[in-house]
């Protein structure tokens, strides 16, 4: 009876282990991955651990305590993240405009961001445009962006060649060296950019106009955590850490 009794106290330990361990997974938040483009400032990663930081990291691990969740940040590129968002759930992109065709792809929350479109040429180049229409007589012009940007889009759409690429970061490389004459580009990008000690000297060409800036999810993603990210934007709205949106 004495060794039933401590075989069954046995099998009661093992069982409120399983009940603890249950209600310990049951209560771990979801992840949620958030893929982000290479900002200087806001989000670098390393080249060999792939590991992000910068300004942004701090502010989007907020977002997800905020939300619920946990977040995992995982460095990419505008095209791949677009596919890479719309195929696995539970997948934002950090900072992707929102335009009608993209629209259906993803489910959206924000807005993050609100900037300015420029076309950036190295300080030296004096050459000057009116407007878009100025730049199609010119033979051989030269204009590096992000591939599949809007700005790309909007450079196409222009009838203007475009060298389009993985990064701002490459585009800024390309344009020192004299590889292209124009880099199109938003001012948050060049906001980061032109304040480090050793930034290259830069000169405004020509306004593209206004990008507004999203989370872009899933197309599957829960009602509710939706719910949850749009209110933790506006809390941190309201904080000012999005500082190019009013609250």
């Amino acid at each position: 009876m004495k060794v039933l009794c401590m075989r069954l106290g046995n099998w009661g330990g093992a069982l409120l282990m399983l009940l603890l361990a249950g209600s310990v997974g049951a209560a771990r938040a979801e992840t949620l991955t958030l893929l982000v483009m290479e900002t200087p400032g806001l989000f670098v990663s390393h080249p060999k651990t792939r590991v992000v930081e910068g300004r942004g990291v701090p502010v989007f691990t907020r977002l997800g305590a905020l939300a619920g969740v946990d977040v995992r940040f995982e460095p990419s590129v505008t095209a791949r993240a677009m596919r890479d968002a719309e195929q696995h759930p539970n997948t934002c992109i950090v900072g992707l405009a929102r335009t009608p065709e993209r629209e259906a792809h993803f489910k959206w929350a924000g807005l993050l961001a609100r900037s300015r479109l420029v076309l950036m040429a190295r300080a030296t180049d004096q050459r000057r445009w009116a407007d878009l229409q100025a730049l199609r007589g010119l033979q051989d012009l030269r204009i590096g962006a992000i591939r599949q940007s809007v700005v790309a889009g909007r450079l196409h759409a222009a009838g203007l060649p475009v060298e389009e690429v993985a990064s701002d970061a490459i585009s800024l490389r390309m344009l020192m060296a004299e590889r292209i004459d124009l880099w199109a580009t938003s001012d948050l990008t060049l906001r980061y950019e032109l304040a480090r000690p050793d930034a290259p000297r830069l000169r405004e060409a020509l306004e593209l106009g206004v990008l507004e800036s999203f989370l872009a999810c899933h197309p599957q993603l829960d009602e509710a955590l939706l719910a949850r990210l749009n209110a933790a934007l506006a809390q941190l709205v309201r904080e000012g850490q999005f500082s190019t949106v009013k609250p």
